[in-house]
């Protein structure tokens, strides 16, 4: 079974067990996240104990995963749903961060304006990067003209945008 991960948020099946005295029994699945939200099967204070609490946990029943689908499902609906759709997949969340640290990879290989067209690419989306890559694009000696063109914009609107910010350079 593929289970779903978030960026922060990872599902744990969290495995319930009834003590007759003398064993232990698997009865059944709670939902538990990697964040440390635990679902509503596990009683307070005896997570990782056995904490069982009877009919509500996710009984295992003759069909296999079934329970750990109905944690899962809960975890789905009672904890990522919280977030209202603010939370992106692990995955796209890791790509992202790869992306803007390539970026920084370019701007500190004093390749701004190869950083300045890839955020031209990504649509903007790399704010942070874009005004890194066109103040050192400039300090660089790069054209505000050059620098509004890798963006895609004019040279008055890139001066606007990232060079009225532009820190004067120590005096010599």
């Amino acid at each position: 079974m593929a289970i779903d991960q978030f960026d922060g948020h990872g599902f744990a099946p969290l495995p319930v067990h009834e003590f007759d005295g003398e064993y232990h029994e698997l009865v059944g699945m709670a939902a538990s996240c990697s964040c440390g939200w635990r679902g509503t099967d596990v009683s307070p204070g005896m997570e990782g104990k056995g904490g069982y609490r009877g009919p509500t946990a996710h009984p295992i029943t003759s069909e296999e995963g079934e329970a750990e689908r109905a944690a899962e499902q809960e975890w789905l609906d009672e904890h990522i749903a919280d977030f209202d759709g603010a939370v992106v997949s692990a995955a796209l969340a890791n790509q992202i961060r790869s992306v803007g640290e390539q970026l920084d990879v370019l701007i500190e290989a004093d390749e701004p304006m190869a950083a300045l067209v890839a955020i031209r690419l990504s649509g903007g989306y790399f704010a942070r990067q874009a005004r890194d890559a066109a103040l050192r694009a400039s300090f660089l000696d790069h054209s505000w003209s050059q620098i509004g063109d890798a963006l895609g914009i004019s040279k008055q609107a890139a001066w606007e945008r990232y060079g009225k910010s532009r820190p004067e350079r120590a005096s010599e």
